[in-house]
């Protein structure tokens, strides 16, 4: 079991850009360079150790910020695997991936993590009130 570099690289370059990116045009090339980092993670897929839970977790953290259903399911599945593998650091990703893939279809998410901003002010999505993620 072997961290891949490469895909480890991308995830922290995602989580700096996002932890950083405040204006407009930082925002617009943090979105430009999220699709960048997609589409290389996902070009790798094949290549990549997912018996290694870090690898996993940064796969489904990635995945998790595209605009696609399909990358939010296979985020999910990602997710899946590392808690399955003991992360405690992917529960709350794992929670979130599912509830923006049922969002994305235009269900109920089950922990209700997923939210849009409206006039500054977080409104969340509808929740099937099954599991409250401070439950988690």
């Amino acid at each position: 079991m072997s961290i891949d570099s490469v895909l480890e690289g991308l995830y922290l370059e995602d989580k700096h850009q996002r932890e950083t990116a405040k204006l407009p045009k930082q925002i617009r090339q943090m979105e430009s360079d999220t699709r960048k980092r997609i589409n290389v993670a996902k070009n790798m897929l094949a290549s990549i150790d997912e018996t290694e839970i870090w690898n996993c977790h940064y796969l489904a953290y990635l995945l998790h910020h595209s605009d696609k259903s399909d990358d939010y399911k296979l985020a999910h599945e990602y997710a899946s695997k590392a808690v399955a593998m003991g992360s405690r650091v992917t529960k709350w990703l794992f929670s979130a991936t599912l509830d923006r893939w049922l969002v994305s279809q235009g269900k109920k998410q089950k922990y209700g993590t997923q939210y849009q901003m409206i006039d500054g002010e977080k409104v969340y999505f509808p929740s099937d009130g099954t599991v409250d993620i401070e439950e988690m």
